[in-house]
């Protein structure tokens, strides 16, 4: 990942989270009041978005130590939080010659992702959040059966937000691998840098950006504050 890659990735960043366009420098935390909770660590720079009384509360508190779901309900369970990862973030700067495991019968339709999604736990399908994603790469049988899914979205114009998932009968089989690569490169060929979200933790997101050739950068999660302060 180049330099030049780096900057329109955080220059993305910046903007999703309301931020102004230098603000995630290298060795910097920006801290912004917000509605929401965003915390975030990317190539070196970080971010703490939220309510006065969460920056205040946090004041003293690294973006490492934020990124643990504990200490973040501990911090902001008393407003009604909710949360929404963590999540590792992986970058593609360019196409790869990895081949895939098996040749796939791909699907495109937003109703074969969603049956890959009805087929997961819970927290897997909230996490790929497939439903609101514009481009999708189902792989199917010959039977029309789904075995997963990646799918992503325009990321600020810059970036394509990519998640996979697949269903829990065909896992270990480099499917995700080889959707995910699909959707990376259609994302390259619309001039997008492929941006992957996995579960932080989990046994996806340790070995799947390694086989897909991803770097990871960083990682993120989002607070939703129900209570006022």
């Amino acid at each position: 990942m180049d330099d030049h890659h780096l900057d329109i990735i955080r220059l993305a960043w910046a903007r999703e989270l309301g931020l102004g366009d230098s603000a995630l420098r290298p060795a910097h935390t920006a801290r912004v009041v917000g509605d929401d909770i965003h915390v975030l660590e990317l190539a070196g720079a970080g971010a703490i978005v939220g309510p006065q009384w969460f920056i205040e509360r946090t004041a003293d508190i690294s973006v490492d130590a934020l990124l643990q779901p504990a200490r973040l309900l501990e911090i902001a369970g008393d407003h009604g939080g909710r949360i929404t990862g963590p999540v590792d973030l992986a970058f593609l700067g360019d196409y790869t010659d990895t081949p895939p495991d098996e040749q796939l019968l791909i699907s495109h339709e937003i109703d074969d992702a969603l049956a890959v999604a009805s087929l997961c736990p819970p927290d897997d399908s909230t996490t790929a959040d497939l439903e609101r994603r514009t481009r999708w790469f189902t792989a199917l049988t010959d039977s029309d059966e789904v075995l997963g899914c990646a799918a992503y979205s325009e990321f600020q114009g810059f970036v394509a937000d990519l998640t996979t998932l697949t269903a829990p009968a065909h896992r270990r089989r480099g499917i995700g691998c080889a959707v995910a690569l699909l959707a990376a490169e259609d994302a390259l060929d619309s001039g997008l840098i492929p941006q992957l979200r996995t579960s932080r933790g989990s046994a996806v997101g340790a070995t799947l950006p390694r086989k897909a050739k991803f770097d990871v950068l960083g990682a993120y999660a989002r607070v939703h504050v129900h209570l006022p302060s």
